[in-house]
Formats: structure tokens, sequence, C-alpha cells
């Protein structure tokens, strides 16, 4: 199987900063394991996008572990669009209106 091509849009690279910095507060390895999670996530993305939940139209999302985030995406032809890295603390309604822009 070959890999998809990823891109991330700029809402969920501020959506990854905003993670990071209120990690950061907590502690550096703390914020320092977010991105690493962050990375591993997308990796499988990279493998397979398909395994994971269609949300909403042809948006997909998938966990990201031990942080209560969501990576929000779209598969297209040989390749993985990023919209955003959603909180699952927002209220999950909020994030229909993200899609929906």
């Amino acid at each position: 199987m070959s890999n998809y091509r990823i891109s991330i849009e700029e809402d969920a690279k501020f959506d990854i900063a905003e993670g990071y910095d209120w990690y950061s507060k907590i502690s550096e390895k703390v914020s320092d394991s977010f991105l690493v999670q962050i990375k591993k996530t997308i990796e499988y993305l990279e493998q397979d996008p398909f395994l994971f939940q269609l949300i909403y139209k042809n948006y997909r999302q998938v966990p990201v572990k031990k942080f209560p985030f969501v990576i929000i995406y779209k598969v297209e032809t040989q390749s993985v669009k990023i919209y955003r890295v959603f909180p699952t603390k927002m209220d999950p309604s909020s994030k229909f209106k993200i899609l929906r822009n």
C-alpha cells in the first residue's frame, strides 16, 4: 500500500501550536509528548486514512493517543488534508460549525 501525502491547513497548524503552548505551561516534557503523539497520529493517516471514523460528509476524525484531541481530515485522491486538531473537551457541535465554513 502506498503512503498518502499529508497536507496541514493553517487552522490545524494554529490548533497544534495552541495545544503545544497550553501544555508547555504544564511542562516541557508534556508539550513535547503532545507533538510526538500528533506526529504519530499523522503517520497512521499516511498509511491508511480509511481506518478512522467518518463524522460529517467526507470528513473523518482520528483520536490522538494520550491527549484529549482529535485530528479532523479528508481523504483525497492520494492525499490527506488535515483541517483541524480539535480538543475533545470543547462542545462537539462547534466541531461541525468549523467544518461547515
